[in-house]
């Protein structure tokens, strides 16, 4: 693996893991948009997908972006 791609999957982490610690408030403060964390930093919330990964590119253009749905309530009744 080159160097270049193995930060890339190291900083990725790093995101997927502030996500996972902050998922209680991400579906408290943004339930059903969809976020983008770059650097371990919440840096778009919107409507659909595209939208937040365009516009966390805007702000880091040479990041990829960690994008997903924060659930809403009723999404994760249907879990339990």
């Amino acid at each position: 693996m080159n160097g270049s791609k193995a930060l890339r999957e190291k900083i990725m982490e790093k995101d997927d893991l502030w996500i996972v610690d902050h998922f209680s408030g991400l579906v408290t403060k943004h339930a059903g948009k969809y976020v983008a964390v770059v650097n371990e930093t919440l840096v778009a919330v919107g409507d659909s997908d595209k939208e937040v990964e365009r516009k966390a590119r805007q702000i880091e253009p040479n990041k990829i972006p960690s994008v997903l749905r924060a659930s809403r309530e009723e999404d994760m009744a249907c879990l339990l």
